[in-house]
């Protein structure tokens, strides 16, 4: 099965600090997982598979797929931070047959990993607000989509009102009053 990636490492590397000399090897593997742990459980598998299909088939920059092409640019920018949160621990720490080994070059001294972990909650911090657009994009336009009245799965309607990362969730709403707002709709 063909892997279809809706960002590409050298958009991140364009709208991020990312090094451009990062390989693939280290990006796409957390680009995959963004976009099938985050994206998919923010807009549910039908509209991804969607997305992914017009991508494959590059169907998406043709006449009539505007709304799915505005989509996928804020699905792209979601995408690219929560790559760069997940790729700051994956830069900083090295799983090796020893352990865990800190990652460190000879002419560079690398964070410690209390500031691995405040950037990547510098990052994470942006995915979540980045989410949150993408999120009431897709509440204000669910109308031209058709996968999401054809799924009426009540996972991803729940999640398209919470983008935060927090520590704490206990699971409800995080604005009752907007909720209750799309809810009339």
């Amino acid at each position: 099965m063909e892997k279809i990636l809706l960002v590409s490492a050298n958009f991140i590397k364009n709208v991020t600090n990312i090094d451009d000399n990062m390989p693939g090897k280290l990006i796409e593997p957390a680009i995959y997982e963004a976009q099938n742990e985050g994206l998919r459980t923010v807009l549910g598998d039908a509209l991804v598979d969607r997305l992914e299909e017009l991508v494959r088939t590059d169907e998406i920059d043709q006449e009539g797929y505007e709304m799915y092409k505005a989509l996928l640019t804020k699905c792209q920018y979601y995408l690219a931070y929560t790559v760069m949160a997940n790729i700051c621990m994956l830069t900083a720490v090295k799983v090796s047959p020893a352990g865990l080994e800190q990652v460190s070059d000879e002419h560079m001294e690398p964070l410690d990993m209390d500031d691995s972990f405040r950037l990547q909650s510098f990052y994470q911090k942006k995915a979540d607000y980045l989410c949150h657009q993408l999120q009431n994009y897709v509440l204000n336009n669910k109308e031209a989509y058709p996968e999401l009245r054809e799924c009426d799965c009540k996972m991803m309607k729940s999640n398209l009102f919470s983008s935060a990362t927090t520590g704490l969730w206990l699971g409800g709403v995080r604005n009752p009053n907007r909720y209750n707002s799309y809810r009339r709709k």
